[in-house]
């Protein structure tokens, strides 16, 4: 029994290496026959992919044998067997009963919603000489974490109170059980009874990372619970460790959003303290942006100031939106003679550029890191958006050698095979879990193989992964797979039809749905342009009177179907752009809602466009303003230029 949890724990690790020979399909149309409920044929497929001499197919081939099996499907003893053979026939021995109980309680929130998994804990239950191998509490612990991983949180609360009970020390010697009861308390009624435990077991843990997890999840059930929660996230962030930095930023965030119940003051308070302490910047811009609102409407612009001197060394992107806001207040004659002096006491050097023209050039120079800025700062100024290489492909040999499956390491060659043998829908997964380790060619190879399977949103986030890679320098390809042109026979001809840009409708489209046709939001919204179904309705109705086609002819419209979507979502944007007299209006509305859009406008009237995108009361709207601009202005750029 011991040895079908033996071969799986070991794949995990397998090292990749390299081989020159083409792979057998076998694992591939496996995926398939499971997709189509052909359990039987997908055994079959699978159990020939353990001859496969790339170690992947095998790892791979053998979780999906463990799945199928843990769906009823039956498995037969040689399969087995053979598996145990691919894992090098290790001892059963090995795997003691510590070490499933690290199996188990280990490997982050999502171990045991895996099938593989739980059959992994059945199997060995099954072989233990005892009859139950584990304690009351190990056994409360278990379906609690099975019941969280599930999101079942009052289910596990029943089971994490007997292991409180019978084993507390469990959740001090893993620390991934700990973060479930910590989740468990936040979500359900229990909130109370979480943080007095928490406090008192903080009093008496040893180790840094459990008081950093107690003290962080305090205040996570604080914060559910409508009270103060600052305190706690302010004692555990000395404690959080140094990887991932993540968990430290996690707690200056929650310390910078909660000051907002306080006002605009203490949130600078605090980001004077804790901006020197944060690592990824890039994790705060809500946090900025939200106060960046709040600042522009009571027009405080001293604290604006203050802010924009806050980040300028630690935020390029923070910057580029506070200089632009800056620079464009006193262009509008917004700042008072004595605010202006003080504006301009903070440009060290402007060369001959006047104080406006240096607080734009600031946030120009913050590059691409904010796109929507930089846009913004180069038409002002005269200066080129986008500084495009001339190489259309950076590496064509190497995509061809990787297309033909030949040549690449042994991962490459088991994640191309999926698009080699018409399985492109099931490779995302699969690349997700290896792209950390893949190269700049490796992601840009990738990244084409998704766009030719169409899988474009896929596509358009792998390629932006390589601007993380040290060493990465973009190539024109690179940004025509980030801002791609599909349906474009429809786009241009509904474009010309509606009399919008076809670079503004393409911006809208990537935003909306990263063209995906079938993409459906959470609100309702579906397709390419996410139309909610009314307002479809609506505009469909408006095409028929105008004499267009009847996209109601059958009573409902297909917004699955591209070709209706884009004309209605165009014809949309059209009347809105009629309606809101301005292109930026009309995308926030496309968004927001028109009436909405006008009530904001109402409120901060006498600010420019561009200056009341910042202070619109949805971040959602503000932040779809700022990328269908952005991607509009990139779409200009690459291909109507």
């Amino acid at each position: 029994m011991h040895y079908r949890i033996i071969f799986l724990l070991l794949f995990l690790s397998l090292p990749s290496c390299i081989t020159a020979k083409r792979l057998e399909p076998d694992f591939y149309e496996g995926l398939k026959n499971k997709r189509d409920s052909s359990h039987t044929d997908a055994v079959a497929c699978f159990v020939k992919a353990l001859d496969s001499p790339n170690s992947r197919i095998v790892a791979a081939a053998s979780a999906e044998l463990m799945d199928l099996r843990a769906q009823g499907a039956e498995i037969s003893a040689a399969a087995m067997e053979k598996m145990r053979q691919k894992a090098g026939g290790v001892d059963a021995a090995e795997m003691t009963r510590e070490k499933m109980l690290s199996f188990i309680f280990s490997g982050g929130r999502n171990r045991l919603r895996e099938e593989a998994a739980l059959y992994v804990l059945e199997e060995w239950r099954n072989g233990s000489n005892d009859a139950d191998p584990f304690t009351v509490g190990e056994n409360a612990a278990i379906n609690g974490r099975i019941a969280a991983s599930r999101s079942r949180y009052n289910e596990a609360l029943l089971f994490f109170r007997i292991t409180i009970n019978d084993s507390p020390e469990l959740f001090f010697q893993y620390p991934d059980l700990l973060a479930d009861l910590g989740r468990t308390f936040q979500y359900t009624s229990g909130g109370s009874e979480g943080i007095n435990l928490f406090l008192e077991w903080e009093k008496i843990a040893e180790e840094n990372n459990i008081r950093y997890l107690l003290l962080f999840y305090s205040g996570r059930i604080a914060r559910q619970r409508g009270e103060n929660s600052a305190e706690f996230f302010a004692e555990a962030l000395p404690l959080a460790p140094q990887t991932p930095a993540e968990q430290a930023d996690s707690c200056i965030w929650y310390i910078l959003d909660s000051a907002f119940a306080d006002g605009s003051a203490a949130v600078i308070a605090q980001l004077e303290t804790y901006i020197p302490q944060w690592r990824d910047d890039t994790y705060f811009s809500d946090i900025l942006d939200k106060l960046a609102r709040e600042l522009i409407l009571r027009r405080q612009w001293d604290d604006i100031f203050r802010v924009f001197a806050l980040v300028r060394n630690h935020s390029n992107a923070a910057a580029a939106k506070y200089a632009w806001i800056i620079g464009r207040a006193m262009e509008e004659g917004l700042l008072s003679p004595e605010e202006t002096t003080r504006a301009e006491s903070m440009l060290s050097d402007i060369d001959d550029e006047s104080a406006v023209q240096a607080f734009k050039r600031l946030a120009y120079n913050a590059g691409t890191d904010a796109l929507y800025y930089r846009y913004l700062s180069a038409a002002a100024l005269g200066e080129p958006f986008l500084v495009l290489p001339k190489t259309s492909s950076p590496e064509k040999k190497h995509a061809a050698g990787k297309k033909n499956g030949e040549g690449g390491t042994e991962t490459m060659i088991f994640l191309l095979g999926f698009f080699e043998n018409n399985a492109g829908e099931f490779a995302s997964r699969y690349i997700r879990a290896e792209e950390d380790n893949l190269s700049i060619d490796d992601l840009r190879c990738l990244a084409e193989a998704l766009a030719r399977a169409g899988q474009y949103q896929e596509s358009m986030r792998l390629i932006s992964l390589c601007g993380k890679k040290d060493g990465y320098n973009v190539v024109r390809r690179d940004l025509e797979l980030r801002y791609p042109r599909h349906y474009k026979e429809l786009v241009e001809k509904y474009a010309g039809e509606t009399g919008i840009e076809q670079a503004l409708l393409y911006g809208l489209i990537r935003t909306e749905s990263a063209f995906d046709s079938n993409a459906v939001s959470r609100a309702g919204a579906i397709g390419l342009t996410q139309l909610m179904p009314a307002t479809a309705d609506e505009e469909a109705a408006r095409i028929r009177r105008r004499g267009g086609p009847d996209y109601a002819e059958d009573l409902t419209v297909d917004l699955r179907d591209p070709a209706s979507n884009i004309h209605i979502g165009a014809s949309y944007l059209a009347f809105l752009n009629e309606r809101m007299g301005d292109p930026l209006l009309a995308v926030l509305a496309y968004n927001g809602g028109m009436n909405r859009v006008r009530r904001w406008r109402s409120a901060a009237s006498g600010l420019p466009t561009d200056i009341f995108l910042e202070t619109v009361e949805y971040a959602e709207t503000r932040n779809y303003g700022r990328d269908v601009t952005a991607a509009a202005a990139v779409y200009r750029e690459l291909y109507y230029k």
